[in-house]
């Protein structure tokens, strides 16, 4: 089964890669940081009363970074996606006992699912973990059938 990719499409994908990014185990501390840093500023100031010089920019400065992230993450998911699956570009996708064929425009991979250490289906897209890296790779979730991803996740893992 082929499809062709569209806007629609590609923000669907990029939504899922970003919350995909957005909430992994090194993201969830990054927040549990952030969000620590923005109480222990708030109490600092409460205690002092009131803002005094640059402590009072501490939680101006934490809500700065969480949107930033958001902000980068979004704009990161968006950007690799587009690059990977070209708006107008056919991908595919096929599922054998050692690999999953994968083709996007004139380009195509084999990659054993050795390759990879975990499989997360999203709305618009199913995102592959790759072991050992914090890459992943995303393709159409219409590609794939409830049943594919169960097989999926048996054989990745």
């Amino acid at each position: 089964m082929a499809l062709t990719v569209d806007e629609q499409l590609l923000r669907g994908m990029a939504r899922d890669a970003a919350i995909y990014a957005l909430t992994r185990p090194v993201a969830i501390v990054m927040w549990i940081a952030l969000v620590a840093a923005f109480v222990v500023s708030i109490v600092n100031l409460t205690a002092a009363g009131g803002a005094q010089g640059l402590a009072g920019l501490l939680p101006v400065a934490s809500i700065a970074l969480m949107v930033y992230a958001v902000v980068m993450t979004v704009t990161g998911a968006r950007r690799a996606v587009r690059a990977a699956t070209p708006p107008g570009s056919a991908v595919w996708l096929r599922l054998d006992d050692t690999a999953l064929h994968v083709g996007a425009g004139s380009r195509s991979s084999d990659i054993s699912y050795s390759t990879f250490q975990s499989v997360r289906a999203g709305r618009h897209a199913v995102l592959f973990k790759l072991r050992g890296a914090s890459a992943i790779t995303a393709v159409p979730r219409a590609l794939l059938s409830d049943d594919d991803i169960v097989t999926l996740r048996s054989r990745i893992g």
